[in-house]
């Protein structure tokens, strides 16, 4: 039987779309991003369907289609563009695409499928690593590289949370000047962070990569790579309310390892794909 967000039917005209995209082919240490959408879609229906912050249900103003599960191809390449074929169907049709991972290679899927439709796009990217290697285990293409790739494509991007990253990166950030907010220096002056952030986004068109290990592991423990200090949920939600304000094209949930007996970090990230579906109704709302 098909999965679905929130458990519910597909709407005949949503204006959300769930795509997921079940990628493990470069992870590097604990395994388990593969069966991510699946546990996330699983544990959905078990959100309330009414957010008390907007005070509406997204589902009944915006409405949800959900892709299948896909098996996809173990050629990184091919599987890329099968992610992509199915962003660009969603754009085509004029949905919002929300990608759920999956390791992050599969970002760069999103990426070059909205650059055909926004020639200003912007990647606003929040996790606890950098991912701007050159290359990771001999590949070009990978969780530790997607974002190096990004950047060479000539899209700005603005890192948030980040906690550590290796030599090679520190020395390229260095000499590049490459954007970005250390998880210290969120938590030491908030109001000047979001600040920076508000600069970044308040023009051009904003694609949203979030990497669940930017969540500190009391929050996300079912991550690959689980990182302390790491963000709050109501640090989050300050910045997707802020991110939600400009113009948002769309965004990937990326990172989930699933753990036996432990489906904190499934739920978080359903409740996050909720979260920023009510945001987007309430702004929906008074259009």
């Amino acid at each position: 039987m098909k999965l679905t967000f929130l458990g519910l039917p597909d709407h005949p005209q949503a204006k959300v779309a769930l795509i997921p995209a079940p990628l493990e082919i470069t992870t590097s240490w604990q395994k388990g991003t593969k069966e991510a959408p699946t546990e996330i879609l699983k544990v959905s229906p078990n959100l309330e369907f009414f957010d008390e912050e907007t005070e509406i249900e997204p589902q009944e103003v915006l409405g949800f289609f959900t892709y299948p599960v896909p098996e996809l191809p173990l050629d990184i390449n091919m599987a890329l563009e099968e992610i992509s074929e199915r962003i660009r169907e969603t754009l085509v049709k004029k949905r919002f695409p929300v990608i759920i991972g999956g390791e992050h290679t599969v970002t760069l899927g999103s990426i070059k499928t909205l650059k055909e439709f926004y020639e200003d796009l912007k990647v606003l990217h929040l996790d606890a690593h950098l991912d701007l290697r050159d290359e990771y285990l001999g590949c070009k293409i990978s969780h530790a590289t997607v974002i190096r790739r990004i950047y060479e494509m000539g899209i700005p991007v603005l890192s948030i949370g980040v906690r550590t990253l290796c030599k090679e990166e520190y020395e390229f950030i260095k000499k590049v000047n490459f954007p970005l907010l250390w998880m210290k220096d969120l938590k030491e002056n908030w109001n000047k962070s979001l600040k920076v952030i508000e600069d970044f986004i308040k023009e051009g068109n904003i694609y949203l990569s979030l990497d669940m290990d930017v969540f500190d592991p009391s929050f996300a423990p079912g991550v690959g790579t689980p990182e302390p200090g790491g963000m709050s949920w109501y640090e989050f939600l300050q910045i997707l309310k802020l991110v939600v304000r400009y113009n948002l094209v769309g965004m990937d949930v990326v990172e989930v390892k699933p753990s036996l007996g432990n489906t904190i970090t499934e739920y978080l990230a359903a409740k996050i794909i909720f979260k920023i579906s009510s945001y987007l109704a309430k702004k929906y709302e008074t259009l």
